[in-house]
C-alpha cells in the first residue's frame, strides 16, 4: 500500500481510528501496529480495513499511557485508550540521524505520545 513514510502520511489519515494489536515480528526488530481504519467508512465502504503499520528495524520504541486518566479504571472504555488522535513524524529531534524515521502516535492526548518509535523504515500493508 505504501512503502514509506511520505506517502503513508500524504494518503492516510490515522485519526480516529482504533489501535488493535501491537507485536513484534520474527526478526525482532521491525514492530507491527494493526489499526481498524476508520476512514474507509467515512468514504463509501461497508466495512473498515485492517492496516498494519510497519515499523522495519527498530533501535527504540517507548509505550506511555497518560497518569491523569479522567476516569477510574473501571470506568473507562478501554477502546479509547487505543484510539488514534494524531500519528505524526518527528523531523526536529535529536534522534533523526541519517535515515532513521522519529514517529510518534498519541492516543489519549495530544502532549504525550502513546507509541514513539525510532525504525530506519515506515510501511503500510493491509492485513
Amino acid at each position: 500500500m505504501a512503502n514509506n513514510v511520505n506517502d503513508i502520511m500524504e494518503s492516510f489519515d490515522f485519526t480516529d481510528s482504533i489501535v488493535t494489536e501491537v507485536r513484534w515480528e520474527e526478526n525482532l526488530l521491525d514492530l507491527v501496529v494493526v489499526v481498524d481504519y476508520y476512514w474507509d467508512v467515512q468514504d463509501g465502504r461497508d466495512d473498515t480495513r485492517l492496516l498494519k503499520i510497519i515499523f522495519k528495524n527498530c533501535v527504540k520504541a517507548d509505550f506511555q499511557i497518560g497518569k491523569e486518566l479522567p476516569l477510574s479504571n473501571n470506568e473507562i472504555n478501554k477502546e479509547s485508550l487505543f484510539t488514534i488522535v494524531l500519528f505524526k513524524e518527528k523531523t526536529e529531534s535529536e534522534f533523526n540521524t541519517g535515515n532513521q524515521k522519529h514517529m510518534e502516535l498519541f492516543t489519549t492526548d495530544y502532549s504525550i505520545p502513546w507509541l514513539t518509535v525510532i525504525c530506519s523504515e515506515v510501511m503500510l500493508e493491509e492485513q
